[in-house]
């Protein structure tokens, strides 16, 4: 009867839609910072339902973690799925994790392999270092220290510690890279506490001249001061 008014009706209703999606999920995120685990959940799976993928992300990993809801491997992979085919990198690399610790299922490295790879892609350091752990152990991958390297050290330059200890330890023991005792010292302090590289500084610095330590040392603070933008 007033056709003129039907495109209006839409677009208000689209408007309404995401207004309500938006909601939902600002909600959730709210109730879990109040540690109401029940009410974020709720408020998750009523994002999640609308096809929300960083909702369906956070119910997964409530889920994987028995919060607010009895722990469910099955519906967290689920959950992560959902959300890894949208793109969502943090669901990538969870749903690559499952795969990897045989959580809800058979323990498969090769399955692991795709998801990590994902992602890396889109640069999360996370999953840049778990896909290095692959390459450099030959596990669920060709050994490939290479491409190993080039992972922890994309994922160390954003802070990340367990590939700043990788790579630490790549550049002790010259994998992939000529043996660099300074190199490898820096990346270790950058570790900071990650607890393997707390021993290891120390196993490093025996065998090492005070020169080389303190050149070590002074790189480490350079990188820190650096402008460079870092987690």
């Amino acid at each position: 009867m007033f056709p003129h008014l039907k495109p209006l009706l839409i677009l208000a209703l689209t408007l309404s839609a995401a207004t309500c999606l938006a909601d939902d999920f600002s909600d959730g995120v709210a109730w879990y910072a109040e540690e109401d685990y029940p009410a974020a959940a709720a408020a998750f799976q009523k994002a999640a339902d609308k096809g929300k993928a960083d909702a369906q992300f956070n119910l997964g990993l409530m889920l994987l973690k028995g919060e607010g809801l009895a722990q469910d491997y099955s519906k967290a992979m689920a959950l992560f799925q959902q959300a890894a085919d949208q793109g969502n990198a943090r669901a990538q690399l969870n749903l690559g994790r499952m795969y990897a610790k045989g959580q809800g299922v058979i323990a498969n490295h090769a399955r692991a392999l795709p998801w990590f790879k994902k992602s890396a892609e889109q640069g999360y350091a996370d999953a840049q270092y778990s896909l290095g752990i692959l390459y450099v152990s030959g596990i669920g991958a060709p050994r490939d220290y290479r491409k190993a390297y080039e992972l922890f050290l994309a994922a160390a330059e954003q802070g990340n510690a367990s590939a700043q200890y990788q790579l630490g330890l790549m550049y002790f023991k010259g994998k992939a890279v000529t043996v660099n005792l300074v190199e490898a010292l820096k990346w270790l302090i950058l570790a900071a506490d990650y607890p393997e590289a707390i021993s290891y500084r120390s196993y490093a610095e025996k065998n090492m001249s005070k020169q080389e330590i303190a050149e070590a040392k002074k790189l480490a603070q350079e990188w820190e001061a650096s402008p460079a933008e870092k987690p």
